[in-house]
């Protein structure tokens, strides 16, 4: 039995929405609208398993064939991101991962790992922007954000640092190109 059929032997009362998922309490509101495709609320399974103190984690567990994507919900602007929180998230939630593997009798080395975190945007104010703010802004989006870089090949295969259009245009495809977000 593959990780995907056997996590959600365990796991399936975790599933839940996009919408859920990206809902930031802070601010009342989700970074996704999605309500139809579900997905496990990783932060749910974590405390659920550490119920006297709680790693953190990402948001959502997805599995896609032999990757799975590891994504982090940011609803705030880039700026407002603590790089300090997203690399404990990062470390912890693989630790976690691998924990629940071992459980399931499952070999996470067989996986291709992809830490994703998907903010609004890259600042507040587009609307007077110079050709020199959206060149770099452009740059922003092809590299790897908030301090992550190093752990690319050590923790994660890959780390894809992006906004959430960026998310619903092309890293979606990856996953299932009819979702929605």
């Amino acid at each position: 039995m593959d990780a995907e059929n056997k996590f959600q032997a365990e796991y399936s009362d975790y599933l839940t929405s996009f919408k859920t998922l990206s809902f930031d309490d802070a601010n009342n509101e989700s970074l996704c609208q999605d309500t139809t495709h579900r997905y496990y609320n990783f932060d749910k399974i974590v405390k659920s398993r550490n119920k006297k103190s709680t790693p953190a984690s990402p948001d959502t567990i997805i599995f896609k064939d032999d990757k799975i994507y590891c994504v982090e919900f940011k609803n705030s602007f880039k700026e407002g991101i603590s790089p300090r929180k997203l690399k404990n998230k990062l470390k912890d939630g693989h630790q976690v991962l691998k924990e629940i593997f071992t459980e399931l009798n499952l070999q996470l080395k067989e996986y291709q790992l992809i830490f994703c975190v998907v903010h609004k945007g890259f600042g507040k104010n587009k609307t007077k922007e110079s050709a020199q703010t959206k060149m770099h802004r452009k740059f922003q989006k092809s590299v790897i954000q908030f301090d992550l870089k190093k752990f690319k090949g050590v923790y994660f295969d890959d780390i894809v640092t992006n906004d959430i259009d960026f998310f619903r245009q092309q890293f979606i495809a990856k996953i299932n190109p009819n979702l929605p977000c």
